[in-house]
C-alpha cells in the first residue's frame, strides 16, 4: 500500500479525531451516569441568584413565580428520567437543558452547573445505545454518532484548566498576595493564610509556593489530558489536586464536576474496529 502524503495523513487523523464512530455501549452507560450526576448537581438547595442576575429588576420575583415552583422541578425531573432511560435522548436532552438552564445561575454552584450543562448538551447530541434504552431492540444496533460531541466535552474541561492558569499568571497571584487577601475576605476559604503559609499539620507551606503550584498543576492537567501516555498521570494529579482543594476552599461542586468529566478522556468512547 502506498503511503499517503503528509497532508493526507493529517486529514485522516483529523477526520478520525472528529468523526470516528462512538462506542454505543460506552455511550449508553455514560448517559445513565450523566443523568444521575445531573439529578445530584441540580437538586434544588434554595441557593440565591447570582448578584448580577439578582440586580435585574424583577428577576428574583420571576424566579420565585416560575423556576422555583414545584411544577418546574417536576417537569425537569420527568424529562431527566426519560433521558436516563434512553427515551429519545436527542429530544429529551436539549429539552432538559432548557429546564435546567435557569438553575445554572444560582450562587454557590454556578460554574460547576454551567460546565456540566454544556457537557450534557454536547452529549445529548449522540444517539442512545438501544441495548440500554427503553424499548430498545438489540437487533437494531445503530451508531450513536461521531466523536465530535465527546471532543467538545474534553475541550471544555481542558480549556477551563488552561484559562484558569493563564488568568493567574501575574506577579500578585504568584507571590501569594492574592490568596492571602482572598482568605481574609471570603468565607468560602476554609483556612487562614494571613501569616503567609498554608498549615497542614506540622507543615507550613509558603503561600507563594501554593500559588505557583496551582498554576503549574492546572496547566499540566489541561495539556497532558490530550497526550495518551500522560493521560493517567494527569488524571491522578488532577484528582489529588481537587481532593486537596476541598480542605482549602469551598467552591461548590466544581471539584467533583472536573473529576467527573475526566471520564470523557478515560472511557473508550471511540469505537474500535
Amino acid at each position: 500500500m502506498t503511503a499517503g502524503t503528509p497532508e493526507q495523513d493529517r486529514a485522516t487523523r483529523i477526520n478520525r479525531f472528529l468523526f470516528a464512530p462512538v462506542n454505543p455501549l460506552v455511550a449508553g452507560w455514560s448517559r445513565i451516569v450523566l443523568a444521575l450526576a445531573m439529578a445530584l448537581f441540580f437538586w434544588p438547595e434554595g441557593r440565591p441568584l447570582h448578584a448580577k442576575l439578582a440586580s435585574i429588576p424583577g428577576a428574583i420575583q420571576f424566579y420565585e413565580r416560575v423556576f422555583f415552583q414545584p411544577i418546574w422541578g417536576l417537569l425537569a425531573l420527568g424529562t431527566l428520567i426519560l433521558f436516563g432511560i434512553g427515551w429519545r435522548p436527542r429530544f429529551t436532552g436539549p429539552l432538559l437543558v432548557l429546564f435546567l438552564l435557569p438553575l445554572a445561575f444560582l450562587r454557590g454552584a454556578m460554574v460547576s452547573r454551567q460546565m456540566l450543562l454544556l457537557s450534557f448538551l454536547a452529549f445529548s447530541l449522540l444517539r442512545s445505545d438501544v441495548r440500554l434504552s427503553l424499548g430498545g431492540n438489540p437487533s437494531e444496533l445503530i451508531s450513536p454518532g461521531p466523536m465530535w460531541p465527546i471532543r467538545l466535552v474534553q475541550l471544555q474541561l481542558s480549556v477551563t484548566y488552561i484559562v484558569n492558569a493563564l488568568v493567574k499568571l501575574h506577579a500578585d497571584y504568584l507571590s501569594g498576595e492574592v490568596l492571602v487577601a482572598l482568605s481574609q475576605r471570603f468565607q468560602h476559604f476554609l483556612v487562614d493564610l494571613s501569616d503567609g503559609a498554608l498549615h497542614m499539620g506540622p507543615l507550613a507551606i509558603p503561600v507563594w509556593l501554593c500559588a505557583c503550584g496551582t498554576v503549574a498543576i492546572e496547566l499540566a492537567v489541561g495539556i497532558c489530558l490530550w497526550i495518551p501516555r500522560l493521560r493517567i498521570p494527569a488524571v491522578a494529579l488532577g484528582v489529588a489536586f481537587h481532593t486537596s482543594l476541598m480542605f482549602v476552599i469551598a467552591i461548590g461542586w466544581l471539584d467533583w464536576t472536573c473529576m467527573l468529566l475526566y471520564l470523557a478522556f478515560l472511557l473508550p468512547f471511540e469505537q474500535t474496529q
